[in-house]
């Protein structure tokens, strides 16, 4: 239950953000995170690097923003964005993933009326979401494979690039389905 309402209160809350249009409430909302990460004992440092990660992100944001809009909305879009990364990347850090699957399972519950069964979903969403860093890492090996031939990933390289990469991830795809079933899951 702690969970579902946690997780009730993450969604509510960054969607919140972006209703926001005054500063006042912005400089609140920032106050919140520093709140949160402090009581959720979250580094400020890896806050501030995860940050700086999506920063160029935000700033193709703003760059869209101030073409389509003025600048002062875009600036106010880049520092909503600023924060929901943040609350973000702290509920992430706070919350594991087979917490996150739990919590879609129990949402999913009222799925069964209509025969589908949670259980499966909460299969796919824990596979789903363990497979993100196995997917930067395998892509991380490519481009350092990449660097060491000399090859630059670019448009004209991509099919090479792009075939080894999916080579990749259905091997891993492949073993991960081999483990499902010997652990008595059953065929998927």
């Amino acid at each position: 239950m702690r969970n579902i309402i946690l997780f009730l209160i993450f969604i509510l809350y960054a969607t919140f953000i972006f209703f926001i249009s005054h500063a006042a409430l912005l400089v609140a909302v920032l106050v919140i995170n520093i709140l949160a990460m402090l009581l959720f004992k979250v580094k400020i440092t890896a806050v501030v690097e995860n940050t700086v990660k999506l920063l160029p992100f935000i700033l193709l944001t703003v760059a869209i923003n101030c073409i389509l809009s003025h600048y002062e909305y875009a600036i106010l879009v880049a520092i909503k964005l600023i924060l929901v990364c943040n609350i973000t990347f702290i509920y992430s850090k706070t919350t594991t993933v087979r917490e996150i699957a739990s919590t879609i399972k129990s949402f999913c519950m009222p799925l069964k009326l209509i025969k589908v069964n949670p259980d499966d979903i909460e299969l796919l969403v824990c596979i789903s979401l363990s497979m993100l860093p196995i997917l930067k890492s395998e892509y991380l090996q490519l481009k350092d494979a990449c660097d060491a031939k000399g090859m630059d990933m670019n448009v004209k390289n991509m099919k090479p690039i792009f075939t080894k990469l999916m080579i990749s991830i259905m091997k891993r795809v492949n073993e991960i389905e081999e483990s499902v079933i010997e652990k008595g899951y059953g065929e998927i």
